[in-house]
């Protein structure tokens, strides 16, 4: 079976502008968001994701250079449904793609959908 990876979109300081992120999970269960483009991920997931605005504290993200041991499972629905990460999702991407599967802008998210 394909893993399906859950996507947001970012903005890194360090290169100045935006960034599809991956949603990843460490085998401790932490979540990260990988960008596959700059090969960096940070654990501050809400933090730069979102639209942007210069208002936003993107420069205190946490950002290190993407490692294998941290792992390439992705963070499941079930993993994000309960954090302020689930608010950001803006599509998916699966194993075998490159291109990211964006949701259509009328569809219910977590918060209207209620």
């Amino acid at each position: 079976m394909e893993k399906i990876y859950y996507v947001t979109e970012a903005f890194i300081s360090n290169y100045n502008q935006g960034t599809d992120l991956l949603l990843i999970k460490t085998a401790s269960g932490e979540i990260y968001g990988l960008s596959p483009e700059f090969e960096m991920c940070t654990k501050d997931i809400a933090m730069v994701s979102g639209l942007y605005s210069p208002d936003r504290p993107y420069p205190q993200a946490k950002w290190i250079n993407f490692n294998s041991d941290i792992g390439t499972v992705p963070a499941g629905w079930y993993d994000l449904n309960n954090t302020s990460i689930s608010n950001f999702i803006i599509g998916y991407r699966l194993e075998s793609e490159l291109q990211i599967h964006r949701f259509k802008k009328n569809q219910p998210t977590k918060n209207n959908s209620e």
